[in-house]
């Protein structure tokens, strides 16, 4: 068994199967008996860790306060300058956080934009025409198309997306059998 400090966990390997427990879940850890460490997490005596000195092989220990000690130790937060850390951390997540609301803001403004004008359009039947909307580029035979059909029927113009929607998921290649509603 080894017990590892991973950052804001603690990792448990035992027979090659780890678990990981969050600092804060910690409660408690305290030498019950002999060998025994009892590592409380806080969701009742059934999920407490029970940890046998004598299996554990890291972090090497001379005893089982030793050992009690070091998984202590190793909930202490990181000797380096946090508060600095966390102020660059925080202003970096707050750069990422408006370059992604700039980009939703695209994202959305260009969804509406894009039905516009079809990048292709097929008049070949005198009663159906099919109007392909796509990003620049794409080709015919990707699945990268939003296809309307125009049916004129009895005086009447239908307005039908494939697949009854207007997702960038179907080949402009098969817009004659594909089902539309």
């Amino acid at each position: 068994m080894t017990i590892e400090n991973n950052g804001a966990n603690i990792k448990v390997t035992e027979n090659g199967l780890s678990r990981y427990i969050f600092k804060g879940q910690i409660r408690e850890i305290e030498v019950l008996r002999g060998t025994i460490i009892r590592i409380d997490i806080g969701q009742g005596a059934l999920r407490n860790l029970f940890v046998d000195q004598a299996n554990v092989t890291a972090p090497i220990s001379n005893s089982v306060t030793d050992l009690r000690d070091q998984i202590i130790a190793m909930l202490a937060p990181a000797a380096n300058n946090n508060d600095a850390n966390e102020a660059l951390e925080i202003a970096a997540l707050n750069g990422i956080a408006t370059t992604m609301t700039n980009l939703q803001t695209k994202v959305d403004s260009l969804d509406n934009k894009v039905f516009f004008e079809p990048k292709i359009v097929d008049e070949s039947d005198a009663n159906v025409v099919y109007n392909g909307y796509a990003l620049p580029g794409a080709l015919p035979e990707q699945q990268v198309w939003a296809i309307q059909k125009v049916s004129f029927r009895d005086g009447l113009f239908t307005y039908e997306w494939a697949g009854g929607n207007k997702q960038f998921d179907k080949k402009w290649s098969d817009r004659t059998t594909l089902i539309y509603s």
